[in-house]
């Protein structure tokens, strides 16, 4: 008796070996190329979140994903100038070793800062400027609200006590990756740019509302004279003549304009203004 009960724990073992072994199998398969989505891969890497520092949030992709700022980047507390009021303030700041620029809560957006200077300012972070398609997909489930926006919303229309508010002032503006003000506040600078109207090898429509986009959230058809709900009445601003620097979102009184799909492909690289900022992603 003893040595068939031995024999039917042997076999049962080994049949819940053989069946814990296909399923990796078949797991590792469906995350060919992601391997750290995989069961044995999130057993070395842990969750997902822990992959980030407690200032950015996890976007998972086709290729493994990123971590991308929670919030538009402001000055840390070493910064010379702490509020940023002109692209002389950013100049300082970014001369200064120990100031680079943080994600946190309740802080002032850097703005005055050059899709060029966000580039240097995010390498001072041991980070980097997003993509296009990385700000797009991180953006995901954020509310595009077409009207009627209030204080817990993503500020489009001047709802917010402050413009800029303070980062994570709208409870609601924030996507399902958990990365706040995306939409409006103020645009953020993307690592892209169009040359002479092209992007990527592809001519890009005039200015107008966003009728089509790509898969990266590039406008492909605009309107000019339709807002289209499908596309959350965003618009996409573009000049076609010389270099163009990207930002997506919209700033604080785009209204219906700003969100997912808004493009700012009007100002050249060295840009700095008022209304523009960035974030960082790794």
């Amino acid at each position: 008796m003893k040595r068939i009960l031995r024999k039917i724990v042997k076999y049962s073992v080994i049949g819940l070996a053989a069946v814990f072994l296909a399923s990796i199998g078949i797991d590792a398969a469906d995350h060919r190329g992601a391997f750290s989505q995989s069961i044995v891969g999130k057993l070395i890497f842990q969750e997902d979140d822990q992959r980030c520092s407690s200032d950015m949030v996890f976007v998972p992709t086709e290729s493994g994903g990123f971590c991308i700022d929670k919030y538009e980047n402001s000055p840390n507390g070493k910064c010379q100038n702490r509020k940023v009021f002109s692209q002389a303030d950013t100049r300082s700041n970014l001369d200064y070793s120990d100031c680079f620029p943080v994600s946190e809560k309740g802080a002032e957006p850097w703005r005055f800062i050059s899709q060029t200077q966000a580039i240097s300012a995010c390498a001072k972070a041991g980070k980097r400027l997003p993509t296009a398609e990385e700000w797009f997909l991180a953006s995901q489930g954020t509310p595009d609200l077409e009207r009627n926006w209030d204080k817990n919303d993503c500020q489009v229309g001047n709802n917010w006590d402050n413009q800029p508010g303070f980062s994570g002032s709208g409870e609601n503006c924030v996507s399902s990756y958990g990365a706040y003000d995306m939409i409006g506040n103020v645009w953020e600078w993307v690592k892209g740019e169009a040359e002479d109207g092209m992007h990527e090898g592809r001519r890009l429509p005039d200015s107008g509302y966003v009728a089509s986009a790509d898969s990266k959230g590039i406008p492909i058809e605009a309107n000019k004279e339709n807002a289209d709900p499908n596309f959350n009445e965003d618009y996409f601003w573009i000049k076609s003549g010389g270099i163009r620097g990207m930002a997506r979102g919209g700033y604080w009184e785009n209204k219906a304009d700003a969100g997912l799909y808004s493009l700012y492909l009007v100002s050249p690289p060295s840009f700095a203004g008022t209304g523009i900022g960035f974030r960082c992603a790794k």
